[in-house]
Parts: C-alpha cells; sequence; structure tokens
C-alpha cells in the first residue's frame, strides 16, 4: 500500500487473479469491488477516530474541533488504473483540509506529534497493520466469492 493509495495486496492474489481470469470472469470488475470495499474498511476506520472528543489531545478535548478534518475524508469511488495495475486514493483531501490531519499525526513546529495523544489513532486508521489486515481479507474474500459464484 502506497501513502494515501491502496492497491490489491494480499497472500496469493495472483493465483486467484490467474483462477478468475481462467474461469471468465470480469477482472477488471473484481478488482474495482475489492478496491472500493478496501477504501470503505479505512473511511469506517477514520469515521471512528475523527470524532470531536479526540482534537486536539485527551487533556483539551473537542478544543478545537471544527468538524473540517472529517469532512475531509476522501470518500470518491474512483479506482485509477495505470496498465494492469489498479490503486484508489484513501486518506484525506488535502484541498477541504486534509492538511491538518498530517499536523495532527506528525506534529507542528509547536505542538509535537506526543501531544496530540489521539494521533496514532488516526494514522493507523489508514495505515495500521489492523487495517492492512482488515484489508487483505476482505481483498481475499471479494476474489474467492466470484471464483466461486462462477464455478458453481
Amino acid at each position: 500500500m502506497a501513502k494515501n493509495r491502496i492497491s490489491l495486496s494480499f497472500k496469493g492474489f495472483e493465483e486467484l487473479a490467474e483462477k478468475l481470469d481462467k474461469a471468465g470472469g470480469d477482472l477488471k470488475k473484481v478488482t474495482e469491488k475489492a478496491l472500493i470495499t478496501s477504501k470503505k474498511i479505512v473511511e469506517k476506520n477514520l469515521d471512528e477516530v475523527v470524532i470531536k472528543p479526540n482534537f486536539p489531545s485527551e487533556e483539551e478535548p473537542g478544543q478545537y474541533s471544527t468538524g473540517k478534518t472529517r469532512d475531509s475524508i476522501d470518500r470518491s469511488e474512483t479506482v485509477d488504473w495505470n496498465g494492469t495495475k489498479a490503486s484508489i486514493k484513501v486518506g484525506f483531501d488535502f484541498k477541504i483540509s486534509g492538511l491538518t490531519s498530517v499536523f495532527l499525526m506528525y506534529g507542528t513546529p509547536r505542538r509535537k506529534k506526543s501531544q496530540t495523544a489521539k494521533s496514532p489513532k488516526i494514522y493507523n486508521a489508514v495505515y495500521g497493520a489492523k487495517t492492512k489486515k482488515q484489508i487483505a481479507e476482505a481483498q481475499e474474500k471479494i476474489f474467492r466469492e466470484e471464483i466461486n459464484k462462477i464455478m458453481g
């Protein structure tokens, strides 16, 4: 998973993609479904942590929350193709107010990362090991279900 993008990334992907292709399945359609589902996992995780009481820290809950960070969660479902590789954007839209998420995750010159106590939750909602595992499981499940549906 590249920064701010998700691609297909589960163990055995190439084998399942080959099986799906040989069975006559629509590899592009299944890939896009898997990526959109993956993005929804990240969105759900972000929605759970980007809440007013978490900003900016446990010591000052909700003091500076405006809701703009939550509004800047990228919810588009556009899958980008580069040849045979597909990916989808995840995280925050910087045009809306997503830059704030960077400051919350990594700190600012005036406020260290350690002072924004909930920041690791924001980072983990997008890039964490638990999120990566959820995504890999969902992607594999979608491919297996499609193969099973075609093969009966």
